[in-house]
């Protein structure tokens, strides 16, 4: 069939207008989803707080741990304070309400109720991540984050719709962006810090003031420095032996991750462990995937155990990672550790900026093939921890001032008693006695 110039003319007409439709349709309910989202989280400042009604979130809504687990546990005993935990995943609500702890959905209809008259948010990632952000437009955000990264996220990652605003030359697109980048937000927002160096950037980041920047530490770190109940959670062949715990990040969310056994000899680690008398354990990202076989004696894959990562590095004899922020923890513990980095040069390239020269803050041997992974395993426990000491000390004390390298919980509690919620500390101290009495525990 022969088609006139005038009929190609018709076609393509007709296939600009379907491409520009889609397009537009497209866009028309990105804004019109975004200009309610502006709406209802304005709408929520109007709902009236409640002083005491504290909500907690963490992990994206998938899991009870982190820095919001650790004060939740402690203002949850305090009578006149109302802790709810709001979570994503069903399995957390059961597991709070097993343990005899008001926990709900964000999206059930309890869930809307409290999110909406909470005073103050206690959570770890962002508001959208922990919660309805759409509702907390009143709420007090006292973001703990998750860790001190290398990563550039939020208002200094060049890739997120954040910082595109942030640095939109469009006065007109910037007011508006601005407008959506809010529903983020709380009423008034405060993000933990753990030294100087980290609260340099933490303002452009988190689009704070800076005054609202907190060098109060890491609450999960604490663990490190006491026993628990929670110990004995970890496996005992896991407490009691040496362990190589091997932990990486993602690269971009898992899509850009190479299958475990192209990054690894299982053949070569299984012989090592089993000349060096260790296990070596993998703790694999949760946006990352792949097979460990299963018929090393000394390799133990646990990526899909619910064990808590910092009572993994606690137990740890030597840490293996790469670009993850889980080793700035481990630093407090003095250990070797080791950067297993094979693939640097593609990652700098293709996944979020650094705030730091990774060669400045990464104390311990990079290595970037299997052989040299080997060979610095066996010098790590050859010479007794005592090579790279005096660097672990110097970047330790880059990520985490003095007083942060020690228990922090009191003085995060004190800060959120006395300077957000109003409460005397002494009334803390006599809500936890009075509490304790009920209960009969004294």
């Amino acid at each position: 069939m022969h088609l006139s110039l005038y009929d190609l003319n018709i076609i393509q007409t007709v296939l600009l207008f379907i491409i520009l439709y889609v397009l537009v349709r497209k866009k028309f309910w990105l804004i019109l989803r975004r200009t309610i989202n502006v709406c209802i989280h304005g709408l929520s400042k109007l709902v009236p707080k409640s002083k005491k009604l504290i909500v907690f979130g963490g992990e994206n809504g998938m899991g009870f741990r982190g820095n919001p687990k650790y004060l939740f546990l402690e203002l949850v005993k305090i009578p006149s304070l109302h802790c709810v935990w709001i979570a994503k995943h069903p399995s957390v609500v059961k597991e709070l309400n097993d343990l005899g702890f008001e926990a709900y959905l964000h999206r059930s209809l309890k869930g809307y109720y409290y999110q909406l008259r909470a005073k103050l948010a206690i959570h770890s990632h962002a508001l959208n991540d922990d919660f309805k952000n759409q509702l907390m437009g009143g709420v007090i955000s006292y973001n703990t984050w998750h860790g001190v990264g290398l990563k550039k996220v939020w208002g200094e990652n060049k890739k997120t719709f954040t910082y595109k605003v942030i640095h939109d030359p469009n006065p007109i697109r910037r007011f508006f962006g601005m407008l959506v980048v809010k529903t983020n937000m709380g009423k008034k927002n405060y993000v933990v810090s753990t030294s100087k160096r980290v609260s340099s950037y933490y303002p452009s980041t988190f689009v704070v003031k800076k005054d609202n920047v907190l060098e109060l530490g890491q609450v999960r770190n604490d663990i490190f420095f006491k026993e628990t109940d929670e110990d004995q959670l970890i496996p005992e062949w896991y407490r009691k032996n040496k362990v190589i715990l091997y932990m990486p990040t993602h690269r971009n969310k898992g899509k850009l991750d190479k299958d475990i056994n192209e990054v690894l000899d299982f053949e070569k680690i299984n012989q090592l462990c089993h000349d060096l008398g260790c296990k070596f354990v993998i703790k694999m990202h949760l946006y990352s995937s792949g097979y460990v076989p299963k018929e090393f004696e000394h390799i133990v894959d646990i990526s899909k155990e619910p064990y808590d990562p910092q009572f993994l590095l606690k137990y740890a004899d030597m840490l293996i990672t790469d670009y993850s922020s889980c080793y700035t923890d481990y630093l407090m513990l003095d250990r070797p550790v080791i950067f297993y980095c094979y693939d640097l040069s593609e990652y700098l390239s293709t996944s979020n900026e650094m705030y730091y020269n990774y060669f400045e803050v990464t104390p311990g041997p990079k290595v970037k093939t299997m052989d040299e992974l080997i060979e610095s395993i066996k010098d790590g426990f050859a010479y007794h921890h005592e090579t790279y000491k005096k660097e672990r000390q110097r970047v330790l004390n880059i990520f985490y001032s003095i007083d942060n390298q020690r228990p922090v919980l009191e003085k995060q509690l004190k800060f959120i008693l006395n300077d957000l919620l109003k409460l005397e500390v002494d009334d803390y101290k006599e809500g936890v006695r009075e509490n304790r009495k009920h209960q009969n525990i004294v």
